[in-house]
């Protein structure tokens, strides 16, 4: 039979307080795409993409 022990308290760190959430602004949305692939192409894919399977 287990004898009953107190418990150590135990010490936590203060909750923060609340901040709102902020947005970062990078540009818009045709900024950050535009010409954004290798070689300054625009970034929508690889084109003639060669299939493997049919």
């Amino acid at each position: 039979m287990r004898r009953p022990v107190m418990a150590k308290p135990v010490k936590r760190e203060p909750k923060k307080p609340y901040t709102k959430p902020t947005l970062t602004v990078y540009g818009t949305v045709r900024e950050l795409t535009h010409a954004n692939g290798p070689h300054g192409q625009r970034d929508g894919g690889i084109r003639n993409r060669q299939r493997t399977r049919v």
